[in-house]
C-alpha cells in the first residue's frame, strides 16, 4: 500500500462530496500529507444527502449561546483544497464522504454507519456520545480498523461534539495513513478499538432539537445567576479495603470533608510522612473560579482543621499527584492550562513546594498519573488534541529517570475512550496485576469511577480490561477519583447539601 523509493512519492486519493465539504475534511487532508509526505488529489463522489437544517442548527446555536460558530464545522469551496482532480490509480484511498456508490480498496471512516458530521449529530441529539469508526474495505469486505469513543464536553449543544469528533477522526485518519506509509498492509492495519458497541442508529430532529435549544441557552443563563459550579466534595473513611483487594465504594457510607459553601473540594491523594498523613486536593474558589492545591491533616479521627492553600500559580490547579522517590515528596500537579507537566518536590512538608522541572512541555494532559515498572516509568494522562477533548484519549509516556526525557511510548492514544480513557488516582497493585482507576464520563464529565486491570504495557501496544464500573446513586451525581493511604480512603462526589454523610 505505500509507495517505494523508485516509485517517487506515495499517492493518496480523497474521496470528496463538494455539496457537503467542510474544513474538518480540509484539515484531515492536510494530516494525511504531511505525516506520510505524500502527493494528493480529489475525486469527486456522490454522498448521502446533507441533513436538513443542520447547518441552521449550528448557526442557531451560536446566537443562543453566543459562541462563535466552530469552524470545522464550517462549509469551504473545493478551491480551498488546491489539490489536483485525478482518478488515476492511488496507493491509498481515503473515503471522507461517506460514499454509497463507490467501489474498490480504501479507507472509510463513519459515525454509526453515516458520514462524520451527519452520524454525530445523530448521535448527540440522540443523547449519546459518538462513536468514530474507521474500516478497512478490501476487496469488498469492509474490516473495522479502530473504534473511538468520544466525548460530548457540552451536552446542550450539537456543535460542540460534533467537532471534538471530527477531530478525532482527523486524529484516526492521519495515525493509520502513517502506519501504511511505514509499510502496514489495508488488510492488516489496526487502531486502538473500544470493546462497547454503539447503540442502534436513531436518526436526528435537528429542527426540534435547535428549538430546545434556545430554553436551554436561557436556562443555563439563569443557572448561571442562581447558583454556583457543581458542588464536588471529598469523603472519607477509615481504610476498609486494604492492599491487595478492590475497593467496595457504593452502597458504604463516608465522611464528607466540610465546606463553607464559597468553594469545593475534589481531586483527594493522601500521603503519610515524616509521621503525619495529609490530605492534598484540589481547592476551587467560586470567586475565582481557579483552583488552587490545597493540604489538611488527619488525626486518628480524620481530618484536623480546614483544607489550605499550599500551591498555587497564575493557572488552574488539580490533581495533586503526589509520590516519594530517593526519600524526597514529589508532585505532579495537572497545569495543563500552562500546557505543561510540571514536577514539584516539598521542601517544608506539607506547606512548602518548590517547582524543580517541566517533564512534558507543550501539552494539554489532564491527570497525569506515574507509574514505575522495572526500571522504567510510565505517565499517564489523558490529551486534549486541536478542536478535541481531554475526556477520552488516553496517552501513555515513558522515561529511564524522572527527569526525563519523557517520550510517547507509542505513536497515537493508547484507548480513546469517554467511558474509561481519563486517569482517576493512583494505580496499585492487586496480587500480581496492576489496577487502574479511571473516570467514566459518558453523560458528563466526572459521571463514575472504574477500575481495570493492565493486561499489557509496552512499545507494541496497550491493553486493559475493566473490572469494575461505578455510578454513584442519587442524589449524588458524579464520582471520579479513588485514593488510598496512611489508614484511610478518600474519593470525591458531586453531593448537594451539607451531608455529614455520603453513601455513593
Amino acid at each position: 500500500m505505500s509507495a517505494s523509493a523508485g516509485e517517487g512519492r506515495m499517492r493518496v486519493s480523497f474521496l470528496i462530496d463538494f455539496t457537503d465539504l467542510r474544513r474538518w475534511q480540509a484539515e484531515a487532508i492536510v494530516g494525511v500529507l504531511t505525516a506520510t509526505g505524500a502527493s494528493g488529489a480529489i475525486i469527486p463522489v456522490t454522498g448521502p444527502p446533507p441533513a436538513g437544517l443542520l447547518d441552521l442548527c449550528l448557526a442557531f446555536e451560536a446566537l443562543a449561546f453566543r459562541r462563535p460558530r466552530s469552524k470545522p464545522l464550517d462549509r469551504i469551496s473545493p478551491d480551498a483544497l488546491n489539490l489536483p482532480m485525478d482518478a488515476t490509480d492511488a496507493d491509498l484511498v481515503i473515503d471522507l464522504a461517506a460514499s454509497t456508490e463507490t467501489t474498490g480498496d480504501r479507507l472509510l471512516i463513519t459515525v454509526g454507519g453515516f458520514g462524520v458530521i451527519a452520524g454525530a449529530a445523530d448521535a448527540i441529539m440522540a443523547g449519546e456520545e459518538p462513536f468514530v469508526d474507521l474500516i478497512a474495505v478490501v476487496d469488498g469486505q469492509q474490516r473495522l480498523v479502530g473504534r473511538w469513543h468520544v466525548a460530548v464536553e457540552d451536552r446542550r449543544q450539537l456543535g460542540s461534539g460534533m467537532t471534538i469528533a471530527a477531530s478525532r477522526a482527523i486524529e484516526m485518519l492521519t495515525l493509520a495513513a502513517s502506519q501504511l506509509a511505514g509499510g502496514a498492509a489495508l488488510r492488516d492495519l489496526t487502531l486502538p478499538r473500544v470493546e462497547a458497541d454503539p447503540s442502534p442508529h436513531r436518526p436526528g430532529q435537528p429542527a426540534l432539537f435547535a428549538a430546545a435549544a434556545f430554553a436551554r441557552s436561557l436556562a443555563a443563563r439563569l443557572e448561571r445567576l442562581v447558583r454556583t459550579p457543581p458542588n464536588w466534595a471529598i469523603a472519607w473513611r477509615t481504610d476498609e479495603t486494604g492492599d491487595g483487594a478492590l475497593p467496595t465504594i457504593t452502597g458504604r457510607p463516608w465522611r464528607r470533608l466540610a465546606d463553607d459553601g464559597q468553594r469545593f473540594y475534589a481531586d483527594p491523594f493522601v500521603v503519610r510522612r515524616m509521621g503525619r498523613t495529609v490530605l492534598l486536593l484540589e481547592e476551587f474558589p467560586f470567586a475565582t473560579e481557579k483552583g488552587v492545591i490545597s493540604a489538611v491533616e488527619f488525626g486518628t479521627d480524620g481530618p484536623v482543621g480546614t483544607p489550605r492553600p499550599i500551591i498555587e500559580t497564575d493557572c488552574h490547579l488539580s490533581y495533586p499527584f503526589v509520590f516519594e522517590e530517593d526519600g524526597a515528596l514529589y508532585m505532579i500537579p495537572e497545569t495543563s492550562g500552562r500546557r505543561q507537566v510540571q514536577l514539584w518536590r516539598a521542601i517544608e512538608f506539607p506547606d512548602r513546594w518548590e517547582q524543580v522541572a517541566v517533564l512534558i512541555d507543550n501539552i494539554d494532559l489532564g491527570d497525569a498519573t506515574l507509574f514505575q515498572r522495572d526500571d522504567r516509568r510510565y505517565l499517564f494522562g489523558t490529551v486534549r488534541p486541536n478542536w478535541g477533548s481531554s475526556w477520552d484519549g488516553l496517552a501513555i509516556f515513558t522515561a529511564e529517570r524522572l527527569t526525563g526525557a519523557w517520550a510517547p511510548l507509542f505513536a497515537g492514544p493508547a484507548k480513546v475512550d469517554v467511558a474509561s480513557a481519563r486517569p482517576a488516582g493512583r494505580m496499585f497493585p492487586v496480587g500480581t496485576t496492576m489496577i487502574r482507576p479511571f473516570q467514566d464520563s459518558a453523560g458528563g464529565y466526572g459521571a463514575g469511577l472504574g477500575f481495570a486491570r493492565v493486561d499489557r504495557l509496552d512499545a507494541g501496544g496497550y491493553a486493559e480490561t475493566t473490572l469494575m464500573a461505578l455510578r454513584p446513586a442519587p442524589p449524588l451525581s458524579g464520582l471520579h477519583t479513588y485514593n488510598r493511604g496512611g489508614g484511610f480512603e478518600v474519593i470525591d462526589v458531586i453531593a448537594d447539601g451539607e451531608a455529614v454523610v455520603v453513601t455513593p
